[in-house]
């Protein structure tokens, strides 16, 4: 009875501990933990503009592909970087080898600054791009079918961590605190970490309260 589903979160009052939903239901609350991207967060809460002109971050387009037959190429990889400015993705990975299956199924992830809109025409464009590169690659060859794709944006995708913002952040970050708010998790906190760090800091959290 206390999960919602297919629900989100309006609009945040911080000072009267409320939470509007989507679905017009007013929530009360003693603790409010917040793990969404916290440029989204700060949307909710309102009177934060300038930070959040301030926080830099990309968008990343992620393609999942499925194809029919095994890499020629790449056969025991779990992922790549490809530090070229003549490819259009920047890192490549292979679900097939981390699960042991024969083939290709695969990531690919392309980086846009944090105001790019990703239409479904740069989409298309992207994808064949990815295609090209990748056979230029050598990862694919012409012989090889795409069986399925499937289309994904991360936004935000990598915060860039810079030193004067991160001052403001953990000082509004103490501010929120005061006020019985906590924002945890890669975007919640903005940073760059691992997903056994947001495991970690979830835990101290739980164990504080």
């Amino acid at each position: 009875n206390n999960v919602l589903l297919n629900t989100s979160v309006e609009f945040l009052d911080l000072n009267s501990k409320k939470a509007t939903l989507s679905n017009g239901q007013v929530v009360e609350y003693e603790f409010l933990i917040n793990t969404i991207p916290l440029n989204k967060f700060l949307e909710l809460i309102g009177g934060h503009n300038n930070l959040l002109n301030d926080m830099s971050y990309n968008k990343v387009l992620v393609f999942n592909l499925g194809f029919d037959k095994p890499s020629p190429l790449c056969k025991n990889e779990h992922w790549i970087y490809v530090p070229s400015k003549d490819c259009n993705y920047y890192r490549v990975g292979f679900y097939n080898n981390i699960l042991g299956e024969k083939k290709l199924s695969m990531y690919v992830e392309i980086g846009f600054d944090k105001t790019a809109k990703i239409t479904d025409s740069i989409i298309n464009e992207q994808l064949e791009l990815t295609l090209n590169n990748l056979i230029k690659s050598g990862i694919i060859n012409s012989k090889m079918k795409l069986v399925d794709y499937e289309t994904i944006v991360m936004d935000p995708a990598y915060v860039h961590i810079e030193t004067e913002l991160t001052k403001r952040i953990d000082k509004l970050k103490m501010e929120l605190e005061e006020k019985k708010v906590f924002t945890i998790g890669r975007y919640g906190a903005w940073i760059y970490n691992s997903m056994e760090d947001s495991m970690v800091k979830a835990k101290e959290l739980a164990e504080k309260i």
